[in-house]
């Protein structure tokens, strides 16, 4: 009788001891948005938009750099004076160039109440169509200055790196929109940029003006982009609000 009191005994407690493993094994499917690490909580939506806001950042000090260089380098101080002296005097074509900014039809204006009501979901299209208007204008500032004679390196390295940063932010927020909403659609629009057949000219002339107007709206529009991310982040994972 003991000995089968005690066989009882050592068996429920194999039994326990294999529920509590089981339960262990599946708590983490319990937290489907947090990944656990050594000793913390990994969530894939927050470390996303951390990239996010990052590589915007990243490209914002880029054209800062970069805008810098085309006003100083011998490669192309010269046309930028140019460019500013007729601004001074009022140039239609320069001042556009300065002003007109082809990604600003897709810029989230969200502030004050519209900020409120503006649902999130819409929000996050808009900044994929934001970030996206720039895949065109900054594929071709690559492409035509590697064939430049005589482009620095300096440039051309910054020109080849806001390309590519641009191209993994907007893979993060198309990455975010399919995590936070699964079942959402999206139609992707890209604005034409009106400077392409600038850029894309035989005339000198016309391709750095075609680089005067980047620099200027680009450094414009990342600067925006940089808190349209926090925002959002803010909204759709509570964080850093």
């Amino acid at each position: 009788m003991d000995l089968r009191l005690s066989q009882l005994h050592s068996s429920g407690t194999l039994m326990l001891l294999l529920v509590l493993n089981l339960l262990l094994w599946e708590k983490p499917e319990s937290i489907p948005k947090c990944h656990t690490e050594v000793w913390s909580c990994w969530d894939p939506l927050v470390e996303t938009f951390n990239s996010a806001i990052n590589l915007a950042q990243i490209i914002r000090n880029l054209v800062g750099q970069i805008q810098q260089e085309f006003f100083h380098n011998e490669f192309s101080s010269r046309p930028f004076a140019t460019i500013l002296a007729q601004l001074m005097r009022s140039n239609q074509t320069v001042y556009r160039a300065k002003t007109h900014c082809h990604a600003n039809i897709m810029n989230p204006q969200v502030h004050g109440t519209e900020q409120i009501n503006v649902r999130t979901k819409k929000y996050l299209k808009m900044m994929i169509n934001y970030v996206g208007a720039w895949s065109s204008p900054l594929f071709h500032l690559a492409l035509e200055l590697s064939a430049m004679p005589a482009v620095p390196e300096t440039i051309l390295s910054k020109a080849n790196e806001i390309e590519k940063n641009n191209k993994e932010l907007l893979d993060d927020l198309r990455w975010i929109l399919t995590k936070a909403y699964p079942t959402a659609k999206i139609k992707e629009n890209f604005p034409t940029w009106e400077h392409l057949p600038f850029i894309k000219s035989n005339n000198n002339d016309d391709k750095f003006l075609a680089m005067f107007n980047l620099c200027f709206c680009l450094r414009n529009n990342i600067f925006h982009t940089v808190n349209h991310l926090k925002t959002l982040k803010c909204r759709i994972t509570g964080k850093d609000c």
